[in-house]
Parts: structure tokens; C-alpha cells; sequence
């Protein structure tokens, strides 16, 4: 049952992704968005928290194959970055921000190294 909620959450997030109303990127406001500072590191280590412990709850607790783990982890992970970046742009004098996103995948990549390192 937790799977097919799972599955559920990721399929809207990409449906919305990709045929919801996503703005472009306002250049006017795109520098407001540096790639270094408190914002950047909080979507990192935001990412690479939620990667690590989802990862341990699957491979640890609901005895989930640690490959699956890591690929369940990454999507949501990565789903709840997308969704967040949505819900942004939508707010008034909000953006989508491709630089939160990449830093989003950069937080979740240091996360595998990191599990794969103490496995």
C-alpha cells in the first residue's frame, strides 16, 4: 500500500511538472537567485537529510533492498524539490528556480556517496 502511495505522489508531481502552468524564469529576478548562500545550503542539506533518512528508513526498517531504496529515495526526494519549486513560482513575486533544483540533485548525489560510503 505505502508503494502504490508513493507511486501516486511522484506520478503528480511529474504530471504537474510537465503539463502544468510552469512560468519561465524572469531574468529581471533571476539575480536574486546566486548560486551560493544561506538558500543553496539549506536546499542542500535539505536534500541530502531527506535522501539519508528516507534511505534508512526503507533499507533499515521496511527491509527494502538497498537498490530500491536508493531509487524510491531519489524520486521522492527529487519530487518533493519539484513540487516545492511549483508551489514557489505560483506565489506572487515567486520563481521557478532551476538553481534550487540543481542543488536539490547535488544534496541527493553527496547523499548516495555518502550511503554507499558506509555501507
Amino acid at each position: 500500500m505505502i508503494k502504490k502511495g508513493i507511486a501516486i505522489i511522484l506520478l503528480s508531481f511529474i504530471l504537474n511538472a510537465a503539463f502544468g502552468a510552469v512560468p519561465e524564469v524572469d531574468q529581471s529576478k533571476k539575480s536574486n537567485d546566486p548560486w551560493f548562500g544561506l538558500d543553496k545550503l539549506k536546499h542542500l542539506s535539505s536534500s541530502f537529510v531527506l535522501t539519508t533518512t528516507a534511505y534508512y528508513i526503507q533499507a533499515k526498517i521496511a527491509d527494502i533492498s538497498n537498490s530500491k531504496s536508493l531509487t524510491n529515495t531519489g524520486f521522492v526526494t527529487i519530487s518533493l524539490g519539484l513540487g516545492k519549486e511549483i508551489s514557489d513560482s505560483r506565489k506572487p513575486g515567486g520563481i521557478f528556480s532551476l538553481r534550487d533544483l540543481t542543488v536539490n540533485i547535488t544534496g541527493i548525489g553527496l547523499a548516495f556517496l555518502f550511503i554507499r560510503a558506509i555501507k
